[in-house]
């Protein structure tokens, strides 16, 4: 009786002691992968469900949720303004058909990132789906955002990619190990992959790279490759030795970042997402690859450094 105790008493601390899966599976069409893996922005026709009432405060991020659907995407989809406070014609433009049935032309950093876990499955559908009833509907059960916009109707929006003012920004040391043991597992079949995703979040992270080379520049924008060091001044500590980081064009860190010669640094604000190119690449390859740890990218929304730096050295 007494072993049959301790049994049960091992079983329960095993139990409270390892944390609940929770995982966001997503199945999307391998045309969509093929197309978005090297484009940093997509243009939609933008249905808008829901909206907050006005801006989050800068201490919870400054951004304004959009949620929404659109046929360019057939997920459920958010949409959100970085720095909303600062554009207030694009918000009522916004709120103007909010639950209306009626679009809005909308662009901007697409986005596939697990930032909300609770074992849900989002399948991409032909059309733009039908609205999320739910509790929460400006932020509904979902893998896909649009993430900063960039333009709502005829409204540029690319100025508000800039360090928020007022919020305190994910630490580079407790955000990209995260990034790195995350697990992710994918599943092609002829036309579909599904991807399975562990919830991770950290959306707004703070973090100084070093370009080691540059890729030949997209339609709108550029990708390099970085070495990403923690932003301690005077002990930068390294990372990430190799990672993918995406500036969207017309915007400030694109600007800034053209003047950057090999071995530069410069201290940004980023968010990450899925990198559908290393997801292709994987598909190609096939066998353990498939079950590699998460492929992402960092997008860069903002940059501190006025002139390039020195760093890790």
């Amino acid at each position: 009786m007494q072993k049959v105790f301790r049994f049960i008493s091992l079983m329960s601390l095993i139990f409270i002691s390892t944390p609940l899966r929770a995982d966001d599976i997503l199945e999307i069409n391998r045309s969509f992968i093929e197309k978005y893996k090297n484009r940093l922005t997509i243009s939609t026709h933008y249905t808008v469900d829901a909206t907050h009432k006005r801006p989050n405060p800068a201490s919870k991020d400054g951004d304004m949720h959009v949620a929404g659907r659109a046929p360019e995407i057939g997920l459920a989809t958010v949409a959100e303004i970085q720095n909303a406070k600062s554009v207030p014609d694009a918000v009522a433009a916004i709120k103007e058909i909010e639950g209306s049935g009626r679009s809005i032309d909308l662009s901007g950093v697409w986005r596939i990132w697990p930032e909300h876990g609770g074992d849900n499955t989002h399948i991409q559908q032909s059309d733009a789906g039908a609205p999320y009833e739910g509790d929460a509907p400006t932020n509904p059960p979902h893998v896909f955002e649009v993430h900063p916009i960039l333009k709502v109707a005829e409204q540029d929006l690319t100025a508000t990619l800039q360090p928020i003012d007022g919020y305190e920004a994910k630490e580079a040391e407790e955000a990209f190990p995260r990034y790195e043991r995350s697990s992710f597992e994918i599943t092609p079949s002829e036309d579909r992959v599904r991807l399975r995703m562990r919830m991770i979040g950290f959306n707004y992270v703070k973090f100084m790279l070093k370009l080691r080379k540059r890729f030949h520049r997209e339609q709108d924008g550029e990708f390099v490759s970085a070495a990403i060091y923690s932003e301690k001044e005077g002990d930068q500590e390294l990372l990430v030795h190799d990672r993918r980081v995406g500036f969207v064009a017309g915007t400030a860190p694109d600007e800034k970042q053209k003047s950057l010669k090999v071995g530069d640094c410069m201290l940004v604000l980023g968010i990450p997402r899925v990198d559908l190119a290393l997801v292709s690449w994987r598909i190609r390859h096939g066998g353990d690859a498939l079950r590699w740890s998460m492929p992402y990218e960092i997008i860069v929304v903002g940059v501190y450094d006025d002139e390039p730096t020195k760093c890790g050295e």
